[in-house]
């Protein structure tokens, strides 16, 4: 609960009222942002954060929307709050521990990218991302492990170089199979 006061406090400080105080509706706020109109998108969005706190769909927005701004140091503690209070809630944990590893905070995003693994183990790109983590952090094992998983639920030119790169790199050979990753995630919901 005071989570969620001292972030509606946070939001509501830098909300403009220009309209009267009238919520603008969430397609309308989305439409903004599509339109590139960051500012007023974040504005509308922050103020229906502030209006409810617990509008996950809202806080999410305005963590992109920092992000798009160029500003991830922003939207970090966005996205923070929103795993604290949603642990399954796998976009915030992904962008989170997209945004970690960018600033080198290694051990972080792997908990963080993990989490999410745990959350969605058949979401291909928290799945890569973690095998990133893991890879930076020399987890080798498991990175290339979360790497071939993700590539065999999608196997795209992105993930299937990703993999390439990453046997490569760690002189893995291709037909290496490494069930760890399916582990790692079976054994963090115990």
């Amino acid at each position: 609960m005071l989570v969620a006061l001292l972030l509606t406090t946070l939001l509501a400080g830098s909300i403009s009222d220009e309209d009267g105080g009238q919520l603008q509706t969430e397609p309308e706020a989305e439409e903004l942002a599509r339109q590139g109109k960051y500012e007023a998108a974040l504005a509308a969005f922050r103020q229906r954060a502030a209006a409810d706190p617990n509008d996950l769909v809202a806080r999410t927005w305005i963590g992109h929307l920092h992000e798009q701004m160029g500003k991830p140091e922003l939207a970090e503690p966005v996205y923070r709050s929103i795993v604290w209070q949603a642990p399954d809630n796998v976009d915030a944990a992904l962008r989170l521990g997209t945004i970690l590893l960018n600033q080198r905070r290694l051990d972080e995003a792997v908990r963080v990218l993990d989490q999410g693994a745990h959350a969605a183990p058949k979401d291909p790109e928290v799945l890569a991302a973690a095998g990133a983590a893991h890879l930076r952090l020399s987890n080798v094992k498991l990175g290339i492990s979360y790497l071939e998983l993700a590539a065999a639920l999608a196997p795209t030119p992105q993930n299937l170089r990703a993999l390439e790169r990453a046997r490569r790199a760690h002189r893995i050979p291709s037909t290496r199979s490494q069930p760890t990753a399916r582990d790692s995630i079976a054994s963090a919901g115990q």
